[in-house]
């Protein structure tokens, strides 16, 4: 005997004593309900071959002319999208708003204001000023600029 021969038949005798001893040993300490995930399927079953419908005949319209309307449609009903509407009512909103500016504007008269006070063109206003700051602390500070009323 050659050795290498002998090894060869030696081991492919291992290996498939091996093999057995793996396939005996992984069904060993499993659950019937394990088990029986890893039988084998039954064959799927034959069916006979799917039989071929008769093709439907497809035609135009043609001939279904004559039954058409010739009557004009009716009058399209107008209809308002959200957005529509939301742009109609804003500018309905402005047109009324610049229409009471202008009254307001045509009413406003600086002169027959009794709360006025002075020439209303030479009027200031501060604002973000402190709650602590007095008239006093004000005159103090604009009387810089000039003389104040």
């Amino acid at each position: 005997h050659r050795p290498h021969q002998h090894l060869g038949a030696c081991s492919a005798q291992f290996w498939h004593s091996r093999a057995e001893a793996a396939s005996a040993m992984s069904a060993q300490g499993l659950p019937a309900h394990i088990l029986a995930l890893f039988t084998p399927r039954p064959p799927p079953q034959h069916l006979p071959p799917q039989v071929t419908k008769k093709a439907i005949r497809m035609t135009g319209i043609a001939e279904l002319v004559d039954f058409f309307e010739t009557d004009p449609p009716p009058p399209r009903e107008k209809w308002e999208s959200p957005l529509e509407r939301k742009a109609r009512r804003h500018k309905e909103k402005l047109e009324k708003h610049k229409e009471e500016q202008k009254k307001q504007v045509a009413a406003y008269d600086p002169h027959k204001d009794e709360n006025a006070v002075g020439d209303p063109f030479k009027t200031l206003f501060v604002a973000r000023i402190s709650y602590d700051t007095t008239e006093k602390k004000l005159k103090r500070e604009f009387e810089v600029f000039g003389s104040i009323k």
